[in-house]
């Protein structure tokens, strides 16, 4: 099941424009949660995330995460070519906790 649904536009308004541009400059790590080294597991995504502390609009603190997910040709690719730097590393969801 993957993570993070809320949109880029929900979380600003939850958190601000300053903690998305913090998470999304963070570097992601596998989650180990969904399908690490997926073909392995049956499983074709693999899920990353990076998280920062936050505070919300209201003035909770949070953490705040990232959701990323590649698929098992993106590990194939970037372990016989360019290496992860050319993959498309872009956000599919962020979390506020």
């Amino acid at each position: 099941m993957r993570k993070g649904e809320l949109s880029r536009e929900q979380t600003i308004e939850i958190v601000d424009i300053n903690a998305v541009e913090a998470v999304e400059a963070e570097n992601c790590v596998p989650t180990n949660r969904v399908g690490y080294n997926g073909s392995c597991q049956d499983d074709y995504l693999i899920e990353w995330s990076a998280t920062v502390g936050a505070t919300t609009q209201d003035g909770d603190d949070v953490h705040l995460t990232a959701y990323y997910y590649t698929d098992q040709d993106d590990e194939d690719y970037a372990e016989t070519a360019d290496g992860w730097d050319n993959i498309d590393w872009a956000v599919a969801g962020y979390e506020v906790e």
